[in-house]
C-alpha cells in the first residue's frame, strides 16, 4: 500500500494568505499561499503540486480549484507544469508559484493596483465622469503623493502608515470629510480619505473628484445614547420615534443619520437638534435624547463609565465606508503615482490584518490616545467595517457603480444630497 503526503495551510500561513487576499479573491489568495509555501519548504520544494494536493491542502472541492488555478495561470501567478508520476501513460498537470514571496505579493499588488485603477474610471464612467487613464503613465514618475486624511492621525488610519511605498507617500489630518474632499478639489493634495455621503454631496454640487478605491468597506456612522439620558434601551431606530436627535447639517454623519431616519421612516417624527461638532455634548448635557456620531464615540463614552446603546447605519441600509478620492484629472494623468500609492496601502492593510500592534505602532506620535486604545479601535473596525462580499471576490478597495448610484438615490430621496 502506498501512502502520499500532503501539506495543508496552517496557522503560520495566515501572514501570506492576508498578504495576497489584499488583491485577490480569498480563495485563490489560500490557494497561491499553499502553493509558494509549498517552495519554502524543504521537504515539496521544487516538486510541483497535483490539483489533489492543492485540494487538500486548502480544503476546496475540485472544480473551484480548477478555476483558481486557471486564474493564478492566466495572472502569471503560477507555473502550469507536470507532477512526477510513476504511473504510465501522460503524467498529470501541475503547479508550481516559484517566484517566492516577495516577488509573488509585488506582482499580486500591481495587478490588483492596476485592476482598481480600472475600476475607478468604471465607476467615474458610471456616475457621468468619462476618465481617459493615460496608457503611457503607466508607470511612478517618482512624484510625491499627498494625502488628506479624514481626521487626525489615528487608529483607523494605522494600515495606511504601516505600508511600505515606493513613491514619497505623505499623510496630512484635515478636520472632517468634506475639509480632506476640499482639499483634493483644490489641489493642496492628491488624494482625500472621505465619507461615501460627503463625496456624492460634492459630486452633485459638480466637484470635479471620482471614488478611487474604498478604503473601509461599511460606514461607521452610528446612532448613540446613554441610558442615563434616554432612560430605557435603544435596540432600533424605531425607539427614536419622538425624540430629540443631536447631528451636524453639513457633516458625514448628519447626511447618514438624516438617511437613516428616513429609510426607517422617523424622520418626520424626531426633533433634529443642530449641534455642529457637539453632538457628545449636547446628549450628556441633556440638551438631546439621541446623537449621531461614529463608532468610537459610543465606545468612548462606555469607557468613562457611561450605559450606552448604540446602531450602527451600515446594518440597516448598505452604505459604503470611507473612501479615497481624486480629481479627475489625477485619475487620468498620474497613474503611476496612484498605483505607487494603493500598492502601499495594501502592505499595510496586511500588516493590519495579522498584527494590529505593529501596525498602530508605525501611526508613532502623530496620535496623542494610548496605543492600546488605536488598538482596540484598530481592530473593532477591521472586525466590523472592512469586509464584504465584494472584498471576498476582488480584493482590498473594490466597489461598484451601482452601490454608489444606490446611494446617491437614497440620499436624494432623503434630502440628504
Amino acid at each position: 500500500m502506498r501512502v502520499r503526503e500532503f501539506p495543508v495551510l496552517g496557522d503560520e500561513d495566515e501572514r501570506a494568505v492576508e498578504a495576497f487576499a489584499a488583491g485577490l479573491d480569498r480563495e485563490a489568495a489560500r490557494v497561491l499561499a499553499y502553493l509558494v509555501g509549498r517552495e519554502e519548504s524543504d521537504r515539496f520544494s521544487g516538486e510541483a503540486a497535483s490539483r489533489l494536493a492543492v485540494r487538500v491542502g486548502v480544503d476546496l472541492g475540485r472544480d473551484r480549484v480548477s478555476d483558481v488555478l486557471a486564474t493564478l495561470t492566466d495572472h502569471g501567478l503560477i507555473t502550469e507544469t507536470t507532477v512526477r508520476s510513476e504511473a504510465p501513460g501522460r503524467p498529470p498537470k501541475g503547479w508550481r508559484a516559484d517566484g517566492g514571496f516577495d516577488r509573488t505579493v509585488a506582482r499580486v499588488r500591481a495587478c490588483h493596483s492596476e485592476a482598481l485603477l480600472d475600476r475607478a474610471a468604471t465607476v467615474a464612467a458610471t456616475l457621468g465622469d468619462d476618465v481617459d487613464v493615460d496608457a503611457d503613465a503607466r508607470t511612478d514618475d517618482g512624484s510625491p503623493v499627498e494625502v488628506g486624511l479624514n481626521w487626525d492621525p489615528n487608529g483607523l488610519h494605522a494600515p495606511l502608515f504601516a505600508g511600505t511605498y515606493e513613491a514619497d507617500v505623505s499623510f496630512d489630518g484635515r478636520r472632517g470629510s468634506a475639509a480632506a474632499l476640499s482639499a483634493v478639489a483644490d489641489g493642496d493634495v492628491d488624494v482625500g480619505l472621505t465619507g461615501a455621503a460627503t463625496f456624492l454631496r460634492a459630486h452633485a454640487d459638480g466637484s470635479d473628484v471620482v471614488p478611487l478605491a474604498l478604503y473601509y468597506q461599511r460606514a461607521m456612522v452610528v446612532l448613540y445614547t446613554t441610558r442615563e439620558t434616554f432612560g430605557a434601551p435603544l435596540r432600533s431606530v424605531e425607539d427614536v420615534r419622538g425624540r430629540r436627535v443631536a447631528m451636524p447639517a453639513g457633516s458625514e454623519t448628519g447626511a447618514l443619520g438624516r438617511l437613516f431616519l428616513s429609510q426607517a421612516g422617523v424622520v418626520d417624527d424626531v426633533t433634529v437638534v443642530r449641534a455642529e461638532g457637539e453632538e457628545r455634548e449636547a446628549l450628556l448635557d441633556g440638551d438631546a435624547d439621541v446623537a449621531t456620531g461614529v463608532f468610537t464615540d459610543p465606545l468612548e463614552l462606555a469607557a468613562d463609565g457611561h450605559d450606552v446603546d448604540s446602531v450602527l447605519v451600515a446594518e440597516h441600509f448598505p452604505v459604503p465606508g470611507p473612501a479615497f478620492v481624486v480629481r479627475r484629472e489625477t485619475l487620468r494623468d498620474r497613474p503611476g503615482a496612484l498605483r505607487a500609492f494603493l500598492e502601499g496601502s495594501m502592505d499595510g492593510w496586511s500588516t493590519a490584518r495579522t498584527d494590529p500592534a505593529a501596525a498602530v505602532e508605525a501611526v508613532g506620535d502623530r496620535s496623542d490616545e494610548p496605543a492600546a486604545a488605536e488598538r482596540r479601535k484598530l481592530t473593532q473596525a477591521l472586525d466590523r467595517f472592512a469586509g464584504s462580499d465584494a472584498v471576498e471576490k476582488n480584493g482590498w478597495g473594490w466597489h461598484s457603480g451601482e452601490t454608489w448610484q444606490r446611494l446617491r438615490i437614497a440620499l436624494d430621496q432623503a434630502d440628504a444630497l
